[in-house]
This record gives C-alpha cells, sequence and structure tokens, in this order.
C-alpha cells in the first residue's frame, strides 16, 4: 500500500497551479519539433537538392556546426539571460532558429549550408539556456525533481514526433517530382515551429518573486 501511495504522490501534478510550467515545456516541445525535423531529414535534402557527392559527411558536418554553434551560444546565452531575462532571449533564439532553417532552405554549398547550420546552432543554443533556466524558476521547489523531469517528454517527444514528418516530405516531393516540396515543408515547418514556440510563451506567466 505505502508504494502504491508513492506512486500515486510521483504522478500526482497540480496541473492547474502550475500552468505556466506546463506552457514552457510546450514551448519546448514546439521548437524542438523543427529542429529535431531537420535532424532527422537533412541528409536527403543534401543528396537530393545540393547533390553533395559524399552527402553522409557533410550531413555529419552539418551536425557538427549545429552543435559548435549551441556550445558557443549557450554560454553567451547564460552570460544574457542574467541581465536581460530568459523572455527576450526565447523570442532571440525562435528568431535565430527560424533565419537559419530558412537560410538552410536556401543553400546551395557546402560552405553555406556549414554557416547556416551554425545559425541554427546559435538559435537553439540560446533557447537551451533560457528556456531551461525560466524552467528552473518555475518549477515548485518542493517537487522540482519530478518537475524538471518531465522536460524530457518534450526533448524526447519532440524527437520522436518530427520522424512522422518522413512520409509528408515523401509524399509532397511526389506531388511535383523535381520541385522539391517535401524539403521546403521541412525548412519552412521548422521556421514556423520556432516562431510559434515564442508566441506560446505569452501564455507563461511570470515566475513569482522568491522561487
Amino acid at each position: 500500500m505505502r508504494r502504491r501511495e508513492a506512486l500515486k504522490a510521483m504522478g500526482r501534478i497540480d496541473w492547474h497551479k502550475n500552468a505556466a510550467f506546463v506552457w514552457l515545456v510546450a514551448v519546448r516541445l514546439v521548437f524542438f519539433l523543427g529542429v529535431y525535423g531537420i535532424q532527422a531529414f537533412a541528409q536527403y535534402y543534401l543528396r537530393d537538392v545540393l547533390g553533395a557527392p559524399d552527402f553522409v559527411r557533410l550531413t555529419g558536418d552539418l551536425l557538427a556546426a549545429i552543435v559548435l554553434g549551441i556550445l558557443i551560444f549557450s554560454f553567451i546565452a547564460g552570460f544574457l539571460s542574467d541581465r536581460l531575462g530568459s523572455r527576450p532571449l526565447h523570442i532571440a533564439a525562435a528568431a535565430l532558429a527560424a533565419v537559419g532553417s530558412l537560410l538552410l532552405l536556401l543553400a546551395r554549398t557546402p560552405g553555406a549550408v556549414l554557416i547556416f547550420g551554425g545559425v541554427l546552432g546559435a538559435g537553439v543554443g540560446v533557447f537551451l539556456t533560457a528556456n531551461w533556466a525560466l524552467l528552473n524558476q518555475l518549477a515548485p521547489p518542493e517537487e522540482a525533481g519530478k518537475f524538471m523531469g518531465l522536460t524530457n517528454i518534450a526533448t524526447a517527444g519532440g524527437g520522436a514526433v518530427a520522424r512522422l514528418f518522413g512520409p509528408a516530405i515523401d509524399g509532397l516531393n511526389l506531388l511535383r517530382p523535381g520541385a522539391n516540396l517535401g524539403y521546403s515543408f521541412l525548412f519552412v515547418s521548422a521556421a514556423v515551429f520556432a516562431l510559434v514556440s515564442a508566441l506560446m510563451l505569452r501564455q507563461v506567466a511570470a515566475p513569482q518573486k522568491g522561487r
């Protein structure tokens, strides 16, 4: 009985009282939908549109450029977050990620792919820092561990749902062969998801003082 009660307590969450936190987790999920979509399907874009001879290697270089952008701008965002607050950085992150996604759609050389991937990575890095900082402020101190664990739903869920873009990409590419409508959908939707995540931030109430 005690074990059962402990499990019930573990899963018990006051959704209304913690609506701001839940909304912020949703913001994280929506933002990462587009990012994970690019991560999953960029190699096919590099093969089919850019015609890269070694598209697998170029994909690895692209992911490395994104990671480099994340590493550099995560640190910068941490410095700025203490001075500007997390909300402005959320908006800046969404703008950077949207611009990076659209620029990748326009890239036609390996060098451009890496540069624009760095822009996307910068947006992701700023977002990770700003989102994590605000999540920590909104999590109830007495249940911080449980609530921070919920963020994994957004992180892992975004990756899982993004995989479902595959049939849509294939279907759109087949709709008008050669027009690459599926890849346009991939990068434009990533930009849209990033901007929508910024709009959703309006539903996140400011943290109460003392948290």
